[in-house]
């Protein structure tokens, strides 16, 4: 497993996704309702969490602010959806069974 953690956190940085962390899936046990990795997938182990910065001036802009935003938020979440298809698609490579959750 520790080689499979490596090759994400390779992904990851090759990707330019500077904020990520992996831990224990019960830490969340407490949490509300639908926000538990056991909510989504009974059987979850652990959970990737994964950010990357979006540029200042998308949130300064003085005209088109709107347009502005949800261009950058677009082309971010897809990007971000497509890193995470391939990181389940890996782990469930090694026997595993792996659900992206987007948003």
């Amino acid at each position: 497993m520790e080689k499979l953690v490596k090759k994400i956190e390779a992904l990851l940085i090759e990707q330019e996704i500077p904020a990520f962390g992996i831990a224990d899936s019960t830490l969340m046990e407490k949490e509300a309702r639908n926000y538990r990795g056991s909510d989504i997938l009974a059987s979850a182990k652990s959970i990737l969490c994964m950010g990357m910065p979006v540029p200042k001036g998308v949130f300064h802009s003085k005209q088109r602010i709107n347009e502005t935003y949800w261009r950058a938020a677009n082309i971010y979440y897809r990007n971000l959806d497509t890193i995470l298809l391939r990181i389940a698609r890996m782990i469930e490579e090694k026997g595993e069974v792996a659900v992206p959750v987007f948003g």
